[in-house]
C-alpha cells in the first residue's frame, strides 16, 4: 500500500468510494451529486497551499482517502487544519495502518503549511467507537462532540 497526495486521475474513484461512504453512515438520506464534488475537488486540488487530498492505493485501486483544509479560527489569523473526510473501504479496514497513515500525512502537511493545530472531526455515523479510539491512540484529545437533528 501507498499513499501519497491526490491527481485529478483520481477523482472519479474518490467520488465513487465516497458514495460507499455516505451511504454507510448518516449521510445515506442525503442526495448525492457526483457534479458538485467534482467541482469541489478541482478547486481544492488547484489551491495546494490551503487544501490537499490523500489517496490510500493498493494493487492500483484506491481504498481510503483523506481531505483537508486549511483555516483561519473565527477570532484569530493563526490557521488551524480541518478534515473533509477520512474514509477507508470497508472491506480494508482490518488493518489501521491505512486510516494512521493518511491521518500522519495530512498532519506532516498541516505542520508544513504553519498550522497551530490538526483538528479532524467524525460526522459520518460509521464505525464511531473505533474512529475515537483510533485518535485517541494516535494522541488527538477529545474536545466535544458533534450532534445531530434529522429534520
Amino acid at each position: 500500500m501507498i499513499i501519497r497526495q491526490w491527481k485529478k486521475e483520481d477523482f472519479k474513484d474518490m467520488i465513487e468510494l465516497g458514495e460507499k461512504m455516505a451511504n454507510e453512515g448518516t449521510y445515506k438520506n442525503i442526495s448525492y451529486s457526483k457534479t458538485k464534488l467534482e467541482k469541489m475537488a478541482n478547486t481544492l486540488i488547484d489551491k495546494p497551499e490551503k487544501a490537499m487530498g490523500f489517496v490510500a492505493v493498493e494493487n492500483d485501486q484506491i481504498i481510503g482517502m483523506m481531505i483537508v483544509y486549511l483555516r483561519s479560527y473565527f477570532f484569530s489569523d493563526d490557521l488551524f487544519c480541518h478534515d473533509l473526510l477520512l474514509y477507508v473501504d470497508p472491506y480494508k479496514r482490518k488493518s489501521i495502518k491505512a486510516p494512521i497513515r493518511l491521518i500522519n500525512m495530512a498532519t506532516d502537511w498541516a505542520k508544513e503549511k504553519g498550522a497551530k493545530e490538526f483538528r479532524p472531526a467524525s460526522s459520518v455515523g460509521v464505525e464511531k467507537e473505533k474512529v475515537a479510539k483510533l485518535y485517541k491512540f494516535m494522541k488527538f484529545e477529545n474536545i466535544g462532540y458533534v450532534f445531530r437533528k434529522e429534520l
